[in-house]
């Protein structure tokens, strides 16, 4: 149990938190773009991320507890 909520720490807080922080250095600071626009574009990025993320989770989950299942 403890390693999937590493995993639900890691795909669902850290990796979007850390692309959103490097989306807007690289695009707002590096590239001057407007922040308006650096941040609708990250938060559009995030959110398809959070879906295909979230579909895999629920993969992942059924597999863990078919698995916990059969060993019980």
């Amino acid at each position: 149990m403890q390693k999937l909520k590493l995993y639900f720490l890691g795909y669902f807080l850290y990796f979007p938190l850390s692309f959103f922080i490097i989306y807007f250095i690289w695009m707002f600071m590096v590239k001057s773009d407007k922040l308006f626009d650096v941040f609708s574009n990250s938060t559009s990025i995030i959110g398809i991320y959070y879906i295909i993320v979230s579909v895999f989770f629920v993969f992942l989950l059924r597999s863990k507890f078919k698995d916990a299942n059969r060993i019980n």
